[in-house]
């Protein structure tokens, strides 16, 4: 017989234990060929897609997040860049790893644009951001998905079954630039593929501070 499925707050707590948790401002630095800002590389990360013209946001304790900007996709995680606009000074850029995500699901509303939605788990249950999962959404403005969602579909589930290491995973394709041979690439769809990974420049990375009880 097949075992019960875990409801949100389980599936929670046991991929808490596996570590991994959303994160405000995640270290930034100037790419050295684009000179635009990304994610600085965790260990062990390939950067898969950027999509741009972004709107984000993100429901806390103590109210939302929102910008607009870009998103990056890696074998690890999504994170949120703000580009145009903030909500607050203070508020750069966003991470949720794909290992602890939850409830991932796109929508498609019949007016307005197509956007996905989740919840992202906190760092701890008495932290600053809160004690439970945040919900989050990433709201598409321009172009298809058709090369977005296969791509994100396929590492959220390496992510969260551990087996980026696979030698046919999307994340090994990844980081050994073969990406553009295992992606499907949907010309309606402006996500740009890292056919090679990001070098930050000399001295570039960028922390900013967040402070969680300012307004």
């Amino acid at each position: 017989l097949c075992p019960p499925p875990l409801s949100s707050q389980a599936l929670w707590a046991r991929r808490q234990q596996a570590g991994g948790a959303m994160a405000v401002n995640p270290t930034l630095a100037e790419d050295s060929v684009s000179k635009e800002l990304f994610p600085l590389h965790q260990s062990g990360e390939a950067f898969a897609l950027k999509r741009d013209n972004i709107d984000f946001e993100c429901t806390l304790p103590r109210g939302k997040l929102w910008g607009k900007g870009c998103f990056f996709l890696s074998s690890k995680r999504i994170v949120f860049v703000c580009l145009t606009k903030s909500c607050r000074a203070d508020f750069k850029s966003f991470e949720i790893p794909l290992a602890t995500l939850l409830e991932p699901k796109f929508n498609q509303p019949i007016f307005g644009a197509n956007y996905l939605s989740g919840l992202a788990t906190p760092t701890q249950a008495g932290g600053p951001l809160g004690g439970s999962p945040a919900a989050w959404s990433l709201t598409f403005n321009s172009g298809g998905c058709g090369t977005f969602l296969p791509l994100f579909y396929r590492l959220l589930a390496e992510g969260q079954e551990a087996s980026q290491a696979s030698s046919g995973s999307v994340a090994q394709a990844a980081q050994d630039g073969r990406l553009g041979q295992v992606a499907y690439v949907d010309p309606s769809d402006p996500s740009v593929l890292f056919l090679s990974q990001p070098a930050a420049a000399p001295n570039s990375a960028q922390e900013t501070v967040f402070e969680p009880s300012a307004p």
